[in-house]
């Protein structure tokens, strides 16, 4: 094989060093023998979990694609630890493919392509796309795009559960990211959503430049963001499911400022991205949804009390054994586990 090849791999098993990793992006810039880049590409495909990577495909030019529409998302654990890596490898690959000029790629620019990027429970993922913005995923999170037309200039992406977003500077061409709730527009800034559909609120929060969320909905609204001001507004998916109903009428957004606890020297909006889980008031109920993603387990209440009780603090190298007796020092539970699943007693 390759030295690309054996740079993928390890990438892929997460034992590329920070000199690999930059010889690894140099020689695909370099692109001096594209064939072969693609046979690598083919390879490493082919050597990934096949219950991972079902729907993505490499066609015989190299090409990236998929055929089958993305899985609709629970508010529980779907995959297990043993596919964290070949799912992180995915990314690589999709990561790896946007290197490549337009030009060559025959099978992409079908206007039904859909590029998508998938990031497990208990894991994070980086892509760079076609237009050099950067993205961070968060657990249990997928983004989807059109590579046809985001190649064309129109740059728009769907998001579902978390990310930060460093775009890539286009005053000609708009930034646009969709969530179930609403959709941010941008040209060129930092700033990061969730828009998990099991959590109580979807938000957007800014870091730097400016950004303009645009409302879902008969009542559409505009709101443009300041750095450091984070738009929260009641979860569609959330209410619906809470409430047996539709979402009631009348529900505005709220606009709050990102405030940083000098003891802990991370804006709550992007700890996850320095793996801290940082939460204020937060009832048990939703911290344990925060919780599954980062731990990659499942909660299950079997005292409707636990789900009300209200905690403040922070996780940083604290396994869920250890998170739940920190809880259990603040509120008066117990719990048990039968492999990944926690009772909440």
């Amino acid at each position: 094989m390759s030295r690309i090849y054996d740079l993928l791999e390890k990438w892929g098993s997460g034992d590329c060093s920070e000199e690999e990793f930059e010889e690894l992006m140099q020689r695909l810039k370099a692109n001096e023998d594209p064939e072969s880049i693609r046979a690598d590409l083919r390879n490493f495909y082919n050597s990934l979990s096949s219950e991972v990577v079902s729907d993505l495909h490499i066609d015989e030019q190299g090409g990236l694609y998929q055929t089958q529409p993305a899985p609709e998302l629970r508010p529980r654990r779907v995959f297990l630890k043993r596919a964290v890596l070949a799912a992180c490898a995915v990314a690589v690959i999709v990561a790896v493919w946007n290197f490549f000029p337009v030009a060559s790629r025959n099978k992409v620019d079908d206007p039904k392509t859909v590029s998508r990027i998938y990031t497990p429970a208990g894991s994070k993922t980086s892509v760079v796309l076609p237009d050099g913005t950067e993205v961070w995923l968060n657990s249990y999170s997928t983004l989807t795009y059109s590579t046809a037309e985001f190649n064309s200039g129109r740059r728009e992406v769907t998001l579902v559960g978390e990310a930060l977003f460093s775009v890539k500077h286009d005053s000609l061409h708009r930034f646009l990211v969709h969530t179930k709730s609403f959709d941010v527009s941008d040209l060129g800034t930092v700033f990061n959503i969730s828009a998990y559909p099991e959590d109580k609120h979807a938000q957007a929060s800014l870091i730097s430049g400016s950004i303009e969320v645009i409302t879902r909905g008969r009542n559409s609204k505009k709101i443009t963001l300041v750095p450091n001001q984070r738009f929260i507004v009641e979860n569609e998916s959330r209410s619906m499911v809470a409430k047996a109903g539709p979402v009631r009428a009348g529900v505005e957004p709220t606009i709050r400022p990102i405030i940083i606890n000098p003891q802990m020297r991370v804006a709550p909006d992007t700890a996850w991205m320095v793996n801290k889980l940082i939460f204020t008031d937060e009832n048990f109920y939703d911290l344990a949804l925060q919780m599954q993603r980062r731990y990659d387990v499942e909660f299950v209440f079997e005292s409707e009390k636990a789900r009300t009780y209200k905690f403040t603090g922070r996780f940083e190298e604290e396994d869920v054994d250890d998170a739940l007796k920190e809880l259990q020092v603040i509120a008066p539970f117990s719990y048990s586990r039968a492999n990944n699943t926690i009772f909440i007693k």
